[in-house]
């Protein structure tokens, strides 16, 4: 097999074997993946992971696409010091598919069972198991998949022996729990019972300070990976991506950065450089929602902190936006005691 560095999502760089298929895949990796966020939410998640390793129960852990979950899952169990690590994509295979894929079959089982297969728990045995878009399968296969995470037993299809594991779950959805239970999507038992731990990943748009970081360090990574000379971003080009509203979160922004490895001549990334769609596209502004009773010292504070967000933590645009010098923003972070 050959190795898939810097797998992107949440912006996380971790390290993982190719898959040998496009549905399931071993990861046995012993890099631990690195954090790349200065986004508070992604923190607190990070002083988490050491916790949530040392444990063996469920976790649940939504976001929507491309922030970070299968990463965020890998680095659970890489941590805990387990092995192996297997992932199945609930959403790419039917029903009758994916329940060959997680409890397997005997030799015979149906037409074409020519040798006897092992699923992903049993592939999981001693490690962790990663359930991805597991609200997208069958509700029927949520049923046998409760029923092989409370009893730790299951058989093969078209078998008689009772197969025991000691596999721990990590599930993944990009769907609202609550809607998905409320539509029948997800059985509510099976939430119930992964969700021991639950996990939510922010999408980019929200995590402003991170946009400029994980540009310049994708830009480093994938201009080494290219034997290309890493380019720099025109102040008017970070303004601009800082601004966007990321639809495809990390993941996105790492295609965009290969795109101008690849594609971008000059030495400066400029708004020229982009693709139009994002030139075009209507930034929103972002809202903040200050509840009755809160205090003008609070409510300035919040309005200063979610301003240095929104900016990705520049100062001077921040005053800019407030409309005070970045004097009178030093103190009032002072005052406020926000660091600077």
């Amino acid at each position: 097999m050959s190795t898939i560095t810097d797998e992107v999502a949440g912006g996380i760089v971790a390290t993982a074997q190719e898959p040998p298929s496009a549905s399931r895949h071993v990861i046995p990796g012993t890099e631990v993946p690195v954090f790349q966020s200065r986004d508070g939410a992604i923190k607190e998640i990070e002083s988490r992971v050491d916790l949530i390793a040392r444990s063996h129960v469920p976790v649940f852990i939504t976001g929507e696409s491309g922030t970070g979950k299968e990463v965020i899952a890998r680095l659970i169990h890489q941590k805990s010091q387990k092995a192996p690590f297997v992932a199945i994509n609930c959403a790419a295979l039917p029903k009758d598919v994916i329940e060959n894929e997680l409890f397997g079959h005997e030799r015979g089982a149906f037409t074409g069972a020519l040798i006897k297969k092992s699923g992903c728990f049993e592939l999981a045995h001693g490690g962790t198991l990663f359930l991805d878009e597991v609200a997208e399968m069958h509700p029927q296969t949520q049923a046998k998949l409760l029923r092989a995470i409370e009893t730790k037993v299951f058989r093969r299809l078209g078998g008689s022996e009772e197969v025991s594991v000691d596999t721990r779950i990590i599930a993944a959805t990009n769907k609202d729990p609550l809607a998905a239970m409320s539509s029948g999507l997800l059985r509510e038992d099976l939430f119930y019972r992964l969700s021991v731990i639950e996990l939510s990943l922010p999408p980019l748009r929200n995590r402003k300070a991170d946009i400029v970081p994980l540009l310049e360090h994708y830009m480093l990574h994938l201009s080494k990976k290219h034997n290309g000379k890493p380019k720099r971003f025109a102040v008017e080009c970070l303004e601009l991506l800082t601004g966007f509203d990321w639809p495809g979160n990390v993941r996105e922004l790492k295609n965009l950065v290969e795109r101008l490895v690849l594609l971008c001549q000059d030495d400066v990334v400029e708004i020229r450089h982009l693709p139009a769609r994002m030139v075009g596209r209507k930034i929103q502004a972002p809202i903040i929602t200050i509840e009755l009773g809160t205090t003008v010292d609070n409510a300035e504070r919040l309005l200063i902190t979610r301003t240095l967000e929104h900016v990705g933590d520049n100062k001077a645009k921040a005053a800019r936006l407030l409309g005070v010098s970045r004097k009178t923003l030093y103190d009032k972070l002072k005052h406020y005691e926000v660091t600077p």
